[in-house]
């Protein structure tokens, strides 16, 4: 499960950059796995929106909310698989971590974090080391 110290973060948005370079080799930080963004504004208290944050629950909401099965939850890790889905954006719709990204690139995708395979990127290129595993 990822971890995210608020109090340390920037905002300089690398971990977005590395996230959505991983999933379709180009940078495009709305379609990443992992957003930063902003409480009460510009200056406000940063928080991290990733799907991993939401993995300790009883209940991922994204999964649920799949009519296909196309998110399978696996030793703690949500998996998209790209050949029972149909693209519904139900689970983006669902997370309440907006942490499900639609990416409407060709072909479309579901970007979800899965911890990169077990070596996270965001976690690699953070300068303030404000994510930890």
């Amino acid at each position: 499960m990822l971890s995210f110290a608020k109090e340390k973060c920037v905002n300089c948005k690398i971990c977005e950059e590395v996230c959505s370079f991983r999933f379709g080799d180009v940078i495009n930080p709305k379609v990443a796995a992992i957003r930063i963004g902003r409480e009460e504004g510009r200056w406000g208290t940063p928080y991290a929106m990733v799907c991993d944050l939401c993995t300790g629950l009883d209940t991922q909401e994204c999964i649920a909310a799949c009519p296909e099965e196309a998110l399978i939850l696996t030793n703690g890790v949500i998996f998209w698989d790209e050949e029972k889905c149909t693209l519904c954006e139900d689970c983006v719709d669902a997370c309440p971590q907006r942490g499900v990204a639609y990416d409407d690139s060709e072909p479309g995708r579901i970007n979800i974090c899965d911890l990169c395979g077990g070596e996270p990127l965001c976690i690699e290129w953070c300068p303030e080391e404000v994510i930890t595993l």
